[in-house]
This record gives structure tokens, C-alpha cells and sequence, in this order.
């Protein structure tokens, strides 16, 4: 056998050995009926080219490639930084709607990061393949505890700066609730003694009589006696002590008034 024809079948061995390979670890799958989706995120949080892509938890595809896009806009002026883009088998691809949610979740506690998907609601329009959705930025880890860190020290260094007037405060508190407890003890031993439950029952009837006599006050009879106490009140507000005293002289009264 002629040696260029060992090479060249030794070159078609090779190529279909890699694609074969390829092809069983998901890189491209050319009799899949899939259908293409990117997804902006400003931090992709660990997922990589692919990465399964899971609906409900249930896979349906992987993510193809991982793009930088520094001036890359969405529709409503955002920007972001990362397109990544997936494909997703067409049976699953009716779940995906306008409104559905792109996560980027991790399988266990040191498991593989992977994307999740969350439907849409019926009522929204479905997606169409090629778009472009906005996805939720996975939270930074590093971050957080950074800001932990942070917020811990400025904590600490309060509390050491207003040590005496925390501790202060404190034992205020204390003595406010051991005066709490001494008035509550002495509350519940006056209520027992039998001079302060009868001057309570008093205390209970006199408001009793007086709603009584409120109330009486403010009947048709009650009303009227007012009325005649002010008119009698009026009339004797134009005498004075020399009218008195010659009303009582024509009578045949002698008497030494004011």
C-alpha cells in the first residue's frame, strides 16, 4: 500500500475519532434539534463553556461559548459586560417566555455550576431563538465577605470607642427593671390590703352616681331646672345692699346688713 495512502487514512481515522469525541462530550451535536439563546450578565460566577443548562432541574442543553462584550447595551440602555450563549432542546424551548428568570446555580456545595431556568408565566410571550434576555447576576462571594469584614470592624471599633457609655447604658437598663419589679411587688401588696379595695369600691360607685346624675342633667327636666336657676340668678344680680336693706326696713324689719 502506497505510504500517502496510509497517511491519508491515518488523518480520516484521527478526524472521525475526534469528532466521535466531540461529539459524546457535548461540543457540537449536529442531529440535535436545538435552538440558540444568549444570555448578559455582568458576572458569570464560576459557569463555563459547557455547563449544563437545566429547566425545572431537568437538563436540556449546555452552554456553547462565553463571550466578552465591554460595550454591549441592552434594550432598556443597561450595560453589560458577558453574552453567554446556550442551546436548549426545542421540547423544553415552549417553557422558555419573556418573563422567565436566568440563574446561575451550583450543584451541591462544591459541585459544577450550571444555569438554571425558570418558566415564564402563559400569559407571556414566548422567546424566539437567537434573542438576547437579561440574566441574574449570581452574588460574589468575595464581595460579601469583604463587606462582612468591614462591617465587623466598624462594629468592634464603636464599641471601643463608647465602651463606658454601652456599659452605662446597661446597667441603667438593670436598675430601670430591678425599680420595675420592686413597684410591681409593692403594687400587688397594696391591691391585696382591705383600706385600698374599699376606697377603690368607693371610688367605683361615686363614678357610677356621678354618670347618673350627668345623665339626669341632660333630660328635658333636668334641662328646664337649669334654665329657671339661670333666670332666678339673673334677676337677683340687679340687687345690692341698699335695695336689700329698704325692702326689709319698709317691711318692719330692722336688720344691720353689709
Amino acid at each position: 500500500m502506497n505510504s500517502r495512502i496510509k497517511v491519508a487514512l491515518l488523518f480520516l481515522t484521527t478526524l472521525v475519532g475526534v469528532v466521535i469525541f466531540g461529539y459524546l462530550l457535548g461540543f457540537f451535536q449536529p442531529f440535535l434539534n436545538q435552538k440558540n439563546l444568549t444570555i448578559a450578565y455582568n458576572f458569570a460566577g464560576g459557569l463555563d463553556v459547557g455547563s449544563k443548562v437545566r429547566v425545572m432541574g431537568i437538563p436540556v442543553g449546555s452552554v456553547k461559548s462565553i463571550d466578552f462584550a465591554p460595550e454591549h447595551k441592552m434594550d432598556d440602555g443597561e450595560e453589560v459586560k458577558l453574552l453567554v450563549h446556550i442551546q436548549v432542546d426545542r421540547a423544553a424551548w415552549s417553557s422558555l417566555k419573556k418573563d422567565s428568570r436566568f440563574y446561575i446555580n451550583l450543584a451541591g456545595v462544591i459541585g459544577e455550576k450550571y444555569l438554571e431556568i425558570t418558566p415564564g408565566t402563559a400569559s407571556s410571550p414566548g422567546l424566539s431563538s437567537g434573542d438576547t434576555v437579561r440574566g441574574e447576576d449570581p452574588p460574589r462571594i468575595d464581595q460579601l465577605l469583604s463587606q462582612s469584614y468591614s462591617l465587623a470592624g466598624k462594629a468592634l471599633e464603636f464599641f471601643n470607642d463608647h465602651e463606658s457609655s454601652i456599659t452605662d447604658t446597661i446597667n441603667t437598663m438593670n436598675n430601670l427593671v430591678v425599680n420595675l419589679n420592686t413597684l410591681l411587688r409593692q403594687v400587688n401588696k397594696t391591691g391585696k390590703n382591705q383600706d385600698i379595695e374599699g376606697l377603690i369600691r368607693d371610688i367605683r360607685i361615686l363614678t357610677k352616681n356621678l354618670a347618673y346624675f350627668s345623665e339626669e342633667m341632660r333630660s328635658p327636666e333636668g334641662q328646664k331646672t337649669l334654665k329657671l336657676i339661670n333666670e332666678l340668678i339673673g334677676r337677683l344680680e340687679g340687687l345690692d345692699a341698699p335695695a336689700i336693706r329698704k325692702f326689709l326696713q319698709e317691711e318692719g324689719i330692722k336688720a344691720k346688713l353689709f
